[in-house]
């Protein structure tokens, strides 16, 4: 069950923990600018490529059937995650498709909710919370970066290290 957790030290140790994730940056920002031209099911395959390109696993499966790129933008979640059986994959396609709608989900960002394992982290409850937990508190705060408040803050927690591994 996905429980809300305290993003101050997080934030706070941005600076710190920053290099951790840079190497996503560069390619970030061009899935995110080919995100807001996809406008159809054609699109989101090959948005669903390029995710799985960005990740260290390949795209499997995919059900695109019956979603619209335009409710995605609205918020609507599926009842079952769209790619690989994964709400991992399918988030981080629908955070390029809709930004400040859809934060990335990751197990190394599940980690600090502690959640460890798929089949805690890996379903549409957790994720639906984690969304809505992120939004709310992307609505405050400051932003040190270029990126939305939302990805700021999931990027805060992607660049933590988890506790579990800090003596690593």
């Amino acid at each position: 069950m996905f429980q809300p957790i305290d993003l101050q030290p997080f934030i706070s140790d941005w600076d710190t923990n920053k290099e951790n994730s840079e190497s996503y940056n560069f390619g970030y920002d061009a899935l995110l600018a080919f995100g807001s031209a996809v406008h159809d099911k054609t699109g989101l395959l090959v948005l669903a490529h390029a995710v799985y390109g960005w990740m260290p696993t390949i795209l499997k499966s995919y059900n695109l059937d019956g979603l619209c790129v335009e409710d995605i933008r609205g918020g609507f979640l599926p009842e079952e995650p769209a790619l690989n059986n994964s709400w991992v994959g399918t988030s981080k396609m629908f955070h390029f498709l809709a930004p400040d709608v859809w934060p990335i989900w990751d197990s190394r960002v599940a980690l600090h909710f502690g959640l460890p394992r798929s089949d805690q982290h890996n379903r549409r409850d957790v994720y639906q919370n984690y969304s809505e937990f992120m939004r709310f508190e992307a609505q405050s705060g400051t932003n040190p970066t270029n990126y939305s408040n939302l990805r700021f803050l999931e990027l805060c927690l992607f660049s933590a290290r988890p506790v579990e591994n800090a003596t690593e």
